[in-house]
């Protein structure tokens, strides 16, 4: 990922976006996973978001998309919490 000091971080997809887009012609660049996870934390959660458990980067990956359906997909969070009276989740 970018990490130049002129351009924050929460504008870096579309500097990013500019810069790989040259030689992509009419559609968007390329991602990979784990780059598309750092915009999508970075936009949504925001740049401080971080996780404390000490946990491998495949469970930071499933508390990351927890955190953002649960605060932007209505539909998400009326299954989860009708799960969690169910107590089939922790």
């Amino acid at each position: 990922m970018f990490h130049s000091k002129s351009v924050s971080r929460k504008c870096q997809f579309t500097y990013w976006l500019r810069y790989m887009a040259e030689d992509c012609g009419l559609m968007q660049p390329p991602c990979s996973d784990a780059l598309a996870l750092q915009f999508i934390k970075d936009y949504l959660l925001g740049e401080d978001w971080y996780v404390v458990n000490p946990v491998n980067h495949e469970q930071c990956n499933s508390q990351l998309v927890h955190e953002v359906l649960y605060k932007y997909s209505r539909k998400y969070r009326k299954e989860y919490e009708r799960e969690m009276k169910r107590g089939r989740n922790r």
